[in-house]
């Protein structure tokens, strides 16, 4: 197997690995948070135990996308956060992508998603939760960035097709079937996998104007 293409199977893993990082949730709520929190669902949590929550996955997630970032710099050679100014017309291009998500997510809340949640929680609960999202949105660029350089490096070229908005799509967009419990949910989250890729790419991979606006286009 020549070098390129048995590292393309590294970066693969980097993905998979993002993807558990956002699992870690799941393992806080079935096994750390009972220890103290009782055996509720996240919907019986209070307020306060719903902050709890929301900052000790922020805090995992965390550690977990800066060892992903830190390992992949080390032993592949690879920046999944490189710098470099888009071109105008993919910054365009990007933003007309992200405007549709926040259409997608205004016909879904009937209103901004952003102001719907305001007026949901109140903003206690508010500030923590979109803290926790931009959070969630650093492993979403992660697993979008990898999965792009695995199906690159099979390829032995840079492509223009999203390949890491599809590997987003099967993995965190498609887990949402189950977690929200809604197909339509699962869809929609599955849909803005693909758009997320494509943003990735109009901004030519950089990894700041990539995170702003996948981090705008899941809050607004």
């Amino acid at each position: 197997m020549e070098a390129g293409k048995k590292q393309a199977w590294d970066y693969l893993w980097y993905a998979l690995y993002a993807f558990g990082g956002l699992g870690l949730e799941l393992l806080l709520a079935g096994l750390v948070e009972p220890l103290w929190m009782g055996h509720k669902s996240l919907g019986e949590y209070t307020g306060a135990e719903q902050i709890a929550h929301w900052l000790l996955t922020c805090f995992c997630w965390g550690a977990a996308a800066a060892l992903l970032i830190y390992f992949s710099r080390k032993k592949l050679r690879f920046n999944p956060a490189p710098s470099g100014r888009p071109e105008p017309a993919g910054i365009l291009g990007a933003a007309a992508l992200a405007g549709v998500c926040v259409a997608l997510n205004a016909l879904d809340w009937g209103t901004l998603k952003i102001l719907g949640e305001l007026e949901e929680k109140g903003w206690a609960l508010f500030f923590f939760q979109y803290l926790y999202y931009l959070f969630e949105v650093g492993l979403v660029l992660l697993i979008v960035a990898f999965g792009q350089a695995f199906a690159e490096g099979l390829l032995g070229r840079q492509s223009p097709i999203p390949f890491g908005g599809l590997l987003l799509c099967c993995t965190w967009g498609a887990v949402h079937i189950l977690s929200k419990g809604s197909l339509q949910a699962g869809l929609g989250t599955m849909a803005f996998s693909l758009l997320y890729g494509g943003i990735y790419l109009l901004l030519g991979r950089n990894a700041g104007y990539s995170y702003t606006a996948m981090a705008l286009a899941f809050i607004l």
